[in-house]
Formats: structure tokens, C-alpha cells, sequence
């Protein structure tokens, strides 16, 4: 039987999966699992991200994350900074869960449970912005200031239908944004674009959205640039409908690229959206930390 160490943010989404801890873990311990469960809640921005990194795991066999991407983030930036190898099972219990979607990670009970016993992982790529960390994306520009305006109330109120209506009372304004970016790949490429907005990913899905980037790998070793460009709204509504059909990576619109590392510079003040929280303004430097963290999944 293993020992484990729960960190819970009890205020994220919906909060189902926090009101059923406690069955939880009865379970893991009648099927035998788990003979030691310690529980840490989260009361503030990065307490997740301190208890992971200072945490010794030699007190446990698998550290489990109750939250949605921000505590996520959190908790695997505490387990990267400090170099922990022991694996994290990750249990989607925010708004929208992009990571664990992309991963499709059970919210079951007994399916948690037949993960966790069956302990089977994959070592994931993780994305650093000088000294942050980042599992999902670091996006700037059109709309990626939505995830971190909703206020907790809405979120729990309307689930990700709240993003969505936010995005829509501030579509004016949202339509006019244009940044002048300036990128550098691996040192070597540069690129100068007008934009709409970027996405820095680890995986195919943002914002609720899947196979947005439709290369996205958490296990090759790169980070996923996408590019819109400065278009219409005509053009927009164009670029939307290519999206349903699944061909708007090949939009003119569009640019996509793939890179270890990633330098954007910008001439106006763009605030970068890191998992769903608000990061540190535009320059940044953007790179890939290879097979960083161990993430059990589902046979």
C-alpha cells in the first residue's frame, strides 16, 4: 500500500470532487491502496505551489492535485522547482480543466481509484516562463484575459459558460486589439507579425477548446507557437468556421510554428494569461523543460 499527500483547493469549479473526498479515500483504503492519506487545503494564490516544493518525498509514494489549471500549475511548478520525480494524480475539478481533458483523466470515483491502482504514467514536457511554470498555455492578446476577469462566484454560478459571456460584454473592445510582436525561435528565427493574439501550448486544447493546435505534444520536447494575425471580423467569423471543420491551421490567418524556445517582445503592454492566472507583462522568454514531471494516467 502507498503512502499520499492531497492538495486541495476546496474553492475551484464546481466543487463536486471536493465534496466527495471523503468517499474517496474510504475507497482507496478498503481496495487496499493507500495506508496513509495526509490533506493540505489551499487558502491563498501559491499555497499549493510551497506545500509541493517543500514537501519531502520520502514521506510519500504520489502527491494528488484537487483543482482546477491554476492549482495545477501550482502544485507542478512547487514539484518541478524542486526537482520531485514521484508521480502526481491529477483530479479535474475546476471550470474549465484543459490539461486533464487533453490527458482525459477520469473524475469518477472508481475510476480515480482504478487509475491509482493500476499506476501507470507518462513524463511530461512543461513550459517555463523565466520563473514560472506552465502544464497547459501562456496566451497574450485577443481574449486571453477572460479566464482571469470571472469572478470565482460566476464560475461556480455558470461553470465555463461565465468565460463566455464575459468574452461577449467586452467583444468591442476585444475585436479591436492588435499587438506588434516581435519572436525569436531557438535563437535563430525571427519573426515580426501584427496580431490578434498568441498561444504558447503544451497540448491541443485551450480555453475549452480542442485540437486547436493540432501537433500539440506534452512529450516531444517542444512548445507549440500559434499566431492569429491582424484580420476582420469578417475574417474572424472565416477563421471560426475553418475551426469547426478542422482546417484552420492552414488559414492565412493562421501561423504556427514549433520551437524549445520562444522570445516575444511586444511595442504595447500585453499581460500574459499562464494557465488561466494572470501572468507578468510581454517581453518574455518561453522554454520547454523536457519529461519534467510524471502524471498518472488511465489504461
Amino acid at each position: 500500500m502507498k503512502r499520499c499527500l492531497f492538495i486541495v483547493n476546496p474553492s475551484s469549479g464546481q466543487r463536486s470532487l471536493q465534496n466527495n473526498l471523503d468517499k474517496l479515500i474510504g475507497q482507496l483504503i478498503i481496495r487496499q491502496l493507500v495506508n496513509h492519506v495526509d490533506i493540505f487545503y489551499t487558502a491563498k494564490k501559491d499555497d499549493g505551489y510551497y506545500k509541493a516544493l517543500k514537501c519531502d518525498e520520502k514521506d510519500y509514494d504520489f502527491i494528488v492535485v484537487v483543482g482546477g489549471d491554476g492549482t495545477i500549475n501550482e502544485v507542478v511548478s512547487g514539484m518541478v522547482e524542486s526537482h520531485k520525480t514521484i508521480p502526481l494524480c491529477i483530479l479535474a475539478a475546476g471550470t474549465v480543466n484543459d490539461f486533464a481533458n487533453y490527458l482525459n483523466l477520469p473524475t469518477n470515483i472508481n475510476n480515480i481509484c482504478d487509475m491509482i491502482s493500476n499506476f501507470h504514467t507518462v513524463c511530461c514536457d512543461v513550459g517555463k516562463i523565466d520563473n514560472h511554470y506552465f502544464m497547459n498555455v501562456a496566451a497574450g492578446g485577443m481574449f486571453s484575459d477572460v479566464s482571469f476577469t470571472v469572478s470565482k462566484a460566476d464560475k461556480k454560478r455558470l461553470g465555463p459558460l461565465a468565460y463566455y459571456l464575459s468574452g461577449l460584454a467586452n467583444l468591442p473592445s476585444q475585436l479591436n486589439t492588435n499587438i506588434n510582436l516581435k519572436i525569436i525561435l531557438d535563437d535563430v528565427n525571427v519573426i515580426e507579425e501584427e496580431a490578434k493574439m498568441f498561444m504558447v501550448t503544451n497540448t491541443n486544447r485551450v480555453g475549452g477548446f480542442e485540437n486547436i493546435i493540432p501537433l500539440a505534444d506534452i512529450q516531444d520536447g517542444l512548445l507549440d507557437l500559434i499566431i492569429i494575425k491582424k484580420c476582420s471580423v469578417t475574417d474572424l467569423v472565416a477563421l471560426s468556421k475553418d475551426y469547426i471543420l478542422k482546417k484552420h491551421a492552414n488559414s492565412p490567418f493562421i501561423a504556427y510554428f514549433q520551437a524549445k524556445k520562444i522570445e516575444i517582445y511586444s511595442k504595447q503592454e500585453v499581460l500574459l494569461d499562464i494557465d488561466g492566472e494572470q501572468g507578468s507583462p510581454l517581453p518574455a522568454t518561453i522554454q520547454v523543460i523536457s519529461q519534467a514531471v510524471n502524471i498518472l494516467i488511465p489504461i
